[in-house]
């Protein structure tokens, strides 16, 4: 109880520090926090310094430094007795360090620890039905994402695939146009990577056809703008001259509409 008493007083003092921008002094504050914590087993104590540190070091791009504190952040939180406080503690830890990997061009080894995460949180991508209504809670379409993102990264096409499937059909019954448009712009580009230009254009058909139905779509009319000019490309290499026309007339309505300041846009769709 000491140990873990002592280490939090150490860690927000460590937090001030770096909060004032004294980053020195922070992770001195934080080695400290970690060391007693980790003295006197007070493992979620240790995990909090940990992962603070690793905080620390991914704000300043120092991602080798974030790896290597988010791993040691994830082990105390799993060392420690199961609680709300070591469960959430160690799945943040794993999210950060599976982002971190991606930075530092580590695709399947984040794909790992993000599995590794959603083991965590409860989650089996694995046991996912794409025909399931069942699979709608946000913890299942985060960590799903994730995973596809990751695989996807590591050029492993079909995997993604299934996973990006997997989160638009959890996305479709939540009612997530967000969800789905990243969905479908995954897709699109896993398209465009083999040249199936005809499956890159209905994902992207669809991706613009879900910016209507955002909660505040003209905020989003850059995105909008250029996922039409994509499709608008793809259907020029399809031969589409028809469709490419109405995709680029419609990006350029969209800009109309924002530099005019008239809005809304809601019923624009290809």
């Amino acid at each position: 109880m000491f140990a873990a008493h002592t280490s939090a007083r150490r860690l927000k003092r460590g937090l001030a520090a770096r909060e004032r921008g004294d980053l020195a002094a922070a992770r001195t504050l934080f080695e400290d926090a970690l060391r007693i914590a980790r003295l006197g087993d007070a493992w979620c104590a240790a995990g909090d310094a940990a992962s603070s540190w690793g905080d620390l070091e991914r704000d300043a791009e120092n991602l080798a430094g974030a790896e290597h504190h988010y791993r040691i952040g994830a082990v105390q939180y799993r060392r420690a007795e199961r609680s709300a406080r070591s469960v959430r503690g160690r799945v943040r830890c794993l999210e950060e360090l599976g982002d971190v990997l991606l930075g530092l061009g580590r695709p399947w080894d984040a794909y790992r620890v993000f599995q590794e995460g959603a083991e965590a949180a409860g989650v089996d991508p694995r046991a996912v039905d794409v025909r399931s209504a069942g699979f709608v809670t946000r913890e299942d379409l985060r960590w799903t994402s994730h995973l596809a993102t990751a695989a996807q990264a590591a050029g492993r096409r079909k995997l993604a695939e299934e996973h990006y499937e997997a989160v638009l059909s959890g996305c479709g019954t939540r009612r997530d146009a967000a969800g789905q448009i990243l969905c479908w712009q995954g897709l699109a580009a896993l398209a465009r990577d083999r040249m199936a230009w005809a499956d890159a254009a209905h994902a992207l058909e669809n991706a613009s056809n879900l910016y209507s139905a955002l909660p505040d779509p003209e905020a989003h009319t850059d995105e909008w703008v250029a996922c039409l000019r994509e499709l608008g490309a793809v259907c020029k290499t399809l031969g589409r001259r028809d469709e490419q026309i109405r995709a680029f007339k419609l990006a350029v309505r969209l800009e109309q509409i924002a530099a005019s300041g008239t809005g809304p846009a809601r019923d624009a769709t290809v």
